[in-house]
């Protein structure tokens, strides 16, 4: 039965490759129903891995984790909207920030509910996200224009989501789930300087388009097999 979980990833992989494929710098509907089923794929994952991991302390994190994902569904379906609809673009970025950073709050939520508070990984993720914030600027000079406020925000929560994730690991000493979550989180981070350059860099090509996505379903799959293995 822990093959369940596994299974669901290889199938999303499959309709990830699919998407890719279909997916250019314009959009389309066939390459954003792709898109929909592979993160559903990812919400399958959470779902078969609790069905194999169902004790009664896995509930409330398992809730919060299918939170998180199904907001990132939401937000992948509107960002591609922003590609596919540039009249409406700015609409659908800021939607689509709104909703992935929704997301970060339930993940947060799952892991200090679990694997308890601390100031070190805030105060972490409050320079790491001051760092960001004036590469981006000051050095990158990316012009967020009417999404600045969207994105620094934005940059708080996926920054303390990551510190969280990885000093849960370290003070839990490495536990399958920690790993999972810690390695979802980085993963998330990469995706999103990726996305950035995509979207302020016109850096928009096939290949910066599909490692963008490599790397994000890579950490909503990694994030939502760490049910499987959650000891509570």
């Amino acid at each position: 039965m822990n093959l369940y979980p596994y299974i669901v990833i290889f199938s999303g992989a499959i309709a990830l490759t699919l998407f890719l494929i279909t997916r250019d710098r314009k959009g389309s509907v066939k390459a954003l129903l792709l898109k929909t089923i592979t993160s559903f794929l990812f919400i399958s994952v959470a779902f078969a891995s609790v069905m194999v991991n169902s004790g009664q302390g896995v509930a409330t994190f398992f809730a919060l984790i299918i939170m998180g994902l199904i907001c990132g569904l939401i937000g992948d379906i509107v960002l591609d909207l922003k590609v596919m609809y540039k009249e409406s673009s700015s609409l659908y970025q800021h939607g689509g920030m709104v909703a992935f950073l929704i997301g970060h709050l339930f993940y947060l939520a799952a892991l200090i509910i679990y694997f308890g508070f601390d100031w070190i990984p805030l105060v972490i993720a409050v320079v790491l996200a001051i760092i960001i914030a004036c590469v981006s600027k000051f050095i990158l000079k990316f012009n967020f224009a009417e999404h600045t406020v969207d994105t620094y925000a934005y940059t708080f929560f996926l920054s303390y989501m990551m510190t969280q994730a990885c000093y849960a690991a370290i003070t839990r000493g490495f536990t399958a789930c920690t790993v999972l979550l810690a390695a979802g989180s980085i993963l998330f981070l990469l995706s999103d300087l990726i996305l950035v350059m995509t979207y302020y860099d016109n850096k928009d090509s096939r290949p910066f388009i599909a490692v963008n996505h490599i790397l994000y379903y890579a950490a909503q799959f990694t994030i939502a097999l760490s049910v499987l293995y959650l000891v509570a």
